[in-house]
């Protein structure tokens, strides 16, 4: 986070274009990444160059909209936020381990539930993922 002025800013950091077409997809509630066409490997987070071969052809491909928590914790001294943050890790099938923000209380939550993507707009306006658990 950087600051700006007497305020944090929770804006995530924009590294390449891979990122910034990542957060664009988000804004209209896609949850995707990038797929190497030429070695077949997908990447989270997205790449704009293929780490397994180095190719630098890609592809956009959905990541699953379900996963699994295994793990989480409460960011108590959240900022700007109604209620403290919980930030989890969820299993992605194929995919690996996202970490990501939970939209639940933190006592209802337990390792192992299934949990659904959804997306959430900062408190600067960027609409960023979280996951809900399935009921």
């Amino acid at each position: 986070m950087r600051e700006r002025g007497s305020q944090m800013d929770t804006r995530p950091y924009m590294q390449d274009r891979a990122a910034e077409e990542f957060f664009s997809r988000l804004e209209r509630g896609s949850f995707q990444t990038t797929r190497c066409l030429a070695c077949g490997e997908t990447h989270y987070p997205p790449r704009i160059v293929c780490p397994a071969c180095l190719g630098e052809d890609m592809e956009w491909v959905d990541l699953p909209r379900e996963g699994t928590l295994v793990a989480f914790t409460q960011q108590s001294d959240a900022i700007r936020c109604r209620r403290p943050d919980v930030l989890g890790l969820v299993e992605l099938e194929g995919i690996g381990n996202v970490i990501t923000r939970i939209d639940a209380p933190f006592e209802e939550l337990r390792i192992g539930i299934q949990v659904a993507f959804a997306t959430w707009t900062s408190p600067d306006g960027v609409a960023l993922h979280q996951f809900r658990p399935l009921e």
